[in-house]
């Protein structure tokens, strides 16, 4: 029995947790909109720079079908390759051996989808950058959109565990002391 990664999703505004959504523009204040805010001024002007990005909702799906929540929590996602080009390590075997095994907290790794419909490279979620855009403004993105991919079960809960594990990760001041002699090699 197969366990498919994604749904395709057809015109539809109905959103969840794991929905794909690409070319999603994203608002980011500019430098100058936080100055301003601190300054306490009151008009503030083209403070707001436009990003686009691939993204995937990592919201919970009975908040947003429940209407518990105005905004939506979401990360960009890359294409394997071009993700690569910011470091040797991961255009490495052993980089990339360690992202699919999990090992690399701040990432999670997708799997590739081809139909006639889309084409999903595997790709990469950035936990660095998290959004947070209402709501509304993603439904009628996604309403605007033909066909979208929704990652299926089991995989979108591990998605949500790795998005987990990256946010209760705790840094000690002082790591444990490793006495060989007492717990044998390591």
């Amino acid at each position: 029995m197969g366990y498919p990664w994604y749904e395709e999703i057809y015109k539809s505004c109905e959103l969840t947790q794991g929905d794909v959504i690409y070319d999603c523009l994203i608002p980011l204040p500019k430098k100058e909109w936080f100055q301003a805010i601190a300054n306490n001024e009151e008009k503030i002007e083209g403070s707001l720079d436009m990003q686009q990005a691939n993204i995937v909702i990592l919201s919970q799906a009975c908040d947003i079908s429940n209407d518990k929540i105005d905004f939506i929590v979401a990360c960009p996602i890359w294409p394997l390759d071009k993700w690569a080009q910011g470091g040797d390590y991961y255009k490495s075997s052993g980089g990339r051996k360690s992202l699919r095994q999990g090992k690399e907290p701040a990432y999670h790794l997708l799997n590739k989808h081809c139909s006639d419909a889309i084409t999903h490279e595997y790709s990469v979620v950035d936990f660095h950058r998290i959004y947070s855009l209402p709501k509304s403004y993603l439904e009628t993105i996604a309403e605007g959109i033909k066909v979208r991919l929704r990652l299926l079960p089991p995989y979108r809960e591990h998605l949500s565990q790795a998005f987990a594990r990256y946010f209760m990760r705790v840094g000690l001041p002082v790591p444990v002391d490793i006495d060989k002699k007492a717990i044998g090699k390591i």
